[in-house]
């Protein structure tokens, strides 16, 4: 059974502090292709979520200066976390329910890395292409 420690076992955990404005957030998403960052107080501790649904909603429709914008202005609450022995179905349960793509992770009371949809899509995609992969030799012999 794969779980989410298989899915993000090998991935920098992607966050900023709360204190850096949202263009440093929005710099820092962007030179890593992701979109979206857990926020962490000074002691490391989980205190929100900034995507780029957040950027557009809380930064650009009301036309705010992301330079002068600290990212704690403008992230989202965590709604739900996903444990690292949660399995991926369970984890497109919990995004499915509170309506969101991407989904902290964390190991008991420690925040360990970010999960978001494509992740997801890319163990199913790996997971149907090992079937297919196993059917086809099956037929050939």
């Amino acid at each position: 059974m794969i779980t989410i420690r298989n899915v993000i076992r090998d991935r920098e955990p992607y966050s900023v502090r709360e204190n850096v404005t949202v263009l440093e957030a929005a710099q820092y998403m962007a030179g890593r292709k992701v979109g979206g960052v857990c926020v962490l107080d000074e002691d490391g501790r989980l205190i929100g979520l900034l995507t780029e649904r957040d950027l557009l909603n809380s930064i650009v429709l009301p036309r705010l200066d992301p330079a002068n914008v600290p990212v704690s202005e403008a992230m989202s609450k965590v709604q739900a976390v996903i444990e690292m022995t949660d399995t991926p179905e369970e984890a497109l349960e919990r995004m499915e329910l509170i309506g969101r793509r991407h989904l902290p992770v964390v190991d008991g009371e420690r925040w360990v890395g970010m999960l978001s949809m494509r992740d997801i899509l890319r163990v199913e995609v790996n997971e149907q292409g090992d079937e297919l992969k196993l059917l086809h030799e099956y037929i050939s012999h």
